[in-house]
């Protein structure tokens, strides 16, 4: 096992001068001796090699030193001498020295991978079996039509009608944003207008009330068969996340980093074996599931979050259409009801006259893409093809808004 470091002693002064200086400088610490090239520190012996050499362009001197290590089972004893060495050095140059190699780091690299590598797929089994139980991931691709099904395909490699688990292409922290991100499953408006329109206390209850409390899908599902609240994981994820990325992008791994991994896994590792134990005994309402399905397409592209809110937008204002023309009234209390009931909505104002057929087509359009998003989350569009379909949803947003305001019944 090999680290070197290369630092650079300022010519002004006639500190360290030369290999002998500088060993006399390490040896400064009691617990260092140096004999040829062995270095001894402690109850350790390692290879020890120094070079040195002048700086063309700035006479400073710099010192590029050598260490290896062959005993594995002396690693923590070599990485106590390392620090030490850091330590001096700092000293020396009044900076952290430059690391030209460091096995050292890759070995707690290699120690931490397998660690993260079996939580993140821990955490991907428990969000797949969880979906795929209580949602269904692809449920819908029996209503795609065969020409949409075609389109589809040519944008990925594999049918629509493949098994295949996207899941296992979202990023390490979207896969906690799935469990611990809030989210209302009532509109905060409908808390307004029910507030509005009662009377009386009584008209209210606390139950009403809690609905339109954010939770998490972990408070929702998961809270009441592990003993842990969502913010417990989260955190410990995060910090978790922030460790993967120091290995994922090859920066220094230390031991403290390696042991702060296991640490994290042995605290999160227990609470996602236990929720999936218990997945049976969760029950997610009917009316939950295509809230379930939105937040996946959310935490996987945050083009196809700002598609729903937009989606969502459109819903309501189509509800308050049919309202307005046709005296109907709907529970706004449960948008995941009306989302089921929003194909019968748009029907009944084209077959009532409130709406062409030509604006009735492009709302079954972008209602059939908010499908495929949601439902089929795993195909790629591009970010231009994205944004062109949110324009196109923002119009038919404002056509709407303008009908309900010039409030006649003219159809468009």
């Amino acid at each position: 096992m090999r680290v070197e470091y290369l630092v650079i002693i300022n010519s002004n002064s006639s500190f360290c001068g030369n290999v002998k200086a500088f060993n006399s400088f390490f040896e400064s610490n009691s617990d260092i001796k140096i004999q040829g090239k062995t270095l001894k520190y402690k109850h350790i012996n390692v290879d020890y090699e120094i070079l040195t050499g002048v700086i063309k362009t700035d006479n400073n001197r710099f010192f590029h030193i050598k260490f290896s290590c062959e005993n594995g089972e002396k690693i923590d004893e070599f990485t106590e001498l390392l620090r030490a060495v850091r330590s001096l050095l700092f000293k020396a140059a009044d900076k952290q020295p430059q690391t030209l190699w460091d096995d050292l780091s890759f070995y707690y690299a290699q120690k931490s991978y397998p660690l993260i590598h079996e939580i993140e797929n821990l955490m991907r089994k428990l969000i797949t079996k969880f979906m795929l139980t209580n949602v269904g991931l692809g449920w819908i691709k029996d209503a795609i039509p065969e020409d949409l099904k075609e389109d589809l395909n040519k944008k990925r490699a594999i049918s629509v009608e493949d098994n295949y688990n996207y899941l296992y292409e979202i990023d390490f922290i979207q896969l906690a944003n799935f469990l611990f991100d809030e989210y209302r499953t009532i509109d905060a408006k409908s808390l307004i207008e029910k507030l509005k329109s009662a009377t009386s206390v009584e008209e209210i209850s606390i139950d009403e009330l809690k609905g339109f409390i954010p939770k998490s899908n972990w408070d929702r599902y998961f809270s009441g068969y592990v003993d842990c609240e969502d913010s417990y994981l989260r955190n410990r994820w995060k910090d978790l996340y922030k460790l993967r990325c120091k290995i994922a992008h090859n920066n220094a791994v230390s031991k403290s980093d390696y042991d702060q991994v296991v640490k994290l896994v042995n605290d999160i590792k227990p609470k996602l074996e236990k929720a999936i134990d218990n997945l049976d005994k969760v029950e997610v309402p009917e009316d939950d599931r295509e809230n379930l399905a939105e937040s996946v397409a959310i935490n996987i592209n945050a083009l196809y979050g700002e598609y729903i809110q937009n989606w969502k937008n459109l819903e309501k204002q189509l509800y308050n259409l049919i309202s307005l023309k046709l005296n109907v009234e709907l529970d706004k209390d449960d948008s995941s009801h009306l989302r089921h009931i929003t194909s019968k909505t748009i029907r009944i104002l084209v077959e009532n006259g409130i709406i062409e057929k030509a604006l009735y087509y492009k709302i079954q359009e972008a209602m059939s893409f908010r499908n495929v998003i949601v439902h089929e989350a795993d195909l790629k569009f591009s970010e231009l093809e994205l944004h062109h379909k949110i324009q196109k949803l923002t119009e038919l947003n404002a056509v709407i808004s303008e009908y309900i305001a010039r409030n006649n019944d003219e159809p468009f």
